[in-house]
């Protein structure tokens, strides 16, 4: 017994005094020194100077509810390649100038970066996992506050509140992130000139939520598989002077959701395999939603009062001709469907989608007055996209032949026997 008790008090004279190490080589670095550091680390480590942590197999571990890592009125700080463990918040930033935070493993916490009144911040290749939790009982990935000249990129996210968290932040640049698992995956709050690009959105809740924002573009991303109640794949309220395109769409209860929005270009995206693929209320008539492909859609679009405006996108559904061949039907394109709206809200009418009966209240829908002035496409698209379609047709030709190589062969074969 008294070896076990003397072994135990070893084990914590060596963390105790590897910890006050830590502490004590920060405390007496030069400012701008490099500190490489080996093993685990219990405490509340502070960083109050130009410093760069470098991790070698290292390990931060919070003591109680404090965070592993604070670093609090400095600049030019950078921490690389570490593991964090803490209950609350891993790493912490505090009016900070100019640093750099990558390659970050953090788990099990509540929050996993946060950052307040800081200006040119790097954060990039971390891994931030959270728990089975609620949502309500879990916190965000990163927690960006009241900061300027963020770079926020290559950051995996999953199982936290929301992914990457911008609240009253002036220009970011979010890019190449994965969240997955989460309540929102990129969540917009009162923070303009943002950009968000290549990023990928999966299993969330919402992939991309945007709000109370003038000034946004995003571009290049994919967001698919959000399918719980009021889920969707964006969804941007009270945004003014925004842009989304080239995005894909995918797989979603609701794909875009427009709520009392101005201005906003909607362009070049691909909206596919969506129970609703576009939802608008309260949206400007300046507002422009052009060029996109709609495919595989339960329901295109729904809006209330006049709609939002349509123009030259591309829908699976339009049964128009192009008669003088400029590649744009003849006749306007209609989203309005009273069977898809109810298709919508019931699930289970779909098998009847295509019937003959469906079919002719559709044509009814779009005579009526309601249909004929919402919501209507003046210049639908004959062909997705000229480069595709040749590049599939290129494919084929191929495919064809070597097939019919293959088949001469195998005959020719079976003649001479």
């Amino acid at each position: 017994m008294r070896k076990i008790i003397l072994t135990l008090m070893f084990w914590l004279t060596l963390s105790l005094s590897a910890s006050a190490n830590l502490q004590q080589q920060i405390d007496e670095a030069e400012p701008g020194a490099t500190i490489e550091v080996t093993g685990e680390h219990s405490g509340n480590f502070l960083i109050t100077k130009p410093l760069t942590l470098i991790g070698k197999d290292a390990t931060l571990r919070a003591t109680g509810m404090k965070p592993a890592l604070t670093i609090d009125n400095t600049q030019d700080v950078i921490i690389d390649n570490f593991k964090v463990i803490a209950n609350q918040r891993g790493i912490v930033v505090k009016d900070v100038d100019n640093a750099r935070i990558v390659n970050i493993a953090a788990s099990d916490m509540l929050i996993g970066i946060q950052l307040h009144r800081s200006k040119n911040i790097e954060l990039a290749y971390n891994s931030i996992e959270g728990t089975d939790a609620h949502y309500a009982k879990k916190g965000n990935g990163l927690a960006l506050f009241q900061s300027e000249d963020l770079h926020v990129h290559h950051n995996q996210i999953t199982k936290v509140q929301d992914g990457i968290y911008i609240e009253e932040i002036q220009g970011i640049h979010v890019h190449d992130n994965t969240v997955t698992n989460s309540r929102y995956g990129t969540h917009f709050m009162y923070s303009d000139a943002g950009l968000v690009e290549n990023n990928t959105y999966e299993r969330n809740v919402t992939g991309l939520m945007v709000m109370m924002v003038d000034g946004f573009t995003a571009r290049y991303n994919t967001s698919r598989y959000h399918n719980e109640m009021n889920g969707s794949g964006v969804l941007f309220y009270d945004v003014k002077n925004a842009t989304l395109a080239h995005n894909t769409i995918s797989e979603n209860r609701l794909g875009l959701v427009l709520q009392k929005c101005d201005t906003v270009r909607i362009e070049d995206n691909e909206f596919l395999v969506n129970q609703t693929a576009l939802e608008a209320t309260r949206v400007d008539d300046v507002s422009l939603v052009m060029n996109n492909t709609f495919i595989g859609n339960i329901l295109t679009a729904r809006s209330d009062k006049e709609g939002v405006t349509l123009y030259a996108n591309y829908y699976d559904d339009y049964n128009g001709i192009d008669a003088d061949g400029d590649r744009y039907g003849d006749t306007p394109y209609t989203a309005y469907s009273s069977f898809g709206q109810w298709m919508v809200r019931q699930p289970a009418y779909q098998y009847f989608v295509a019937s003959p009966s469906v079919e002719l209240l559709t044509v009814l829908d779009q005579q009526t007055p309601v249909a004929q002035h919402m919501l209507v496409d003046d210049k639908p698209q004959m062909i997705k996209n000229e480069a595709h379609m040749m590049g599939i047709n290129y494919a084929q030709a191929l495919l064809g032949g070597l097939l019919l190589m293959s088949t001469l062969i195998v005959w020719r074969k079976g003649s001479k026997r």
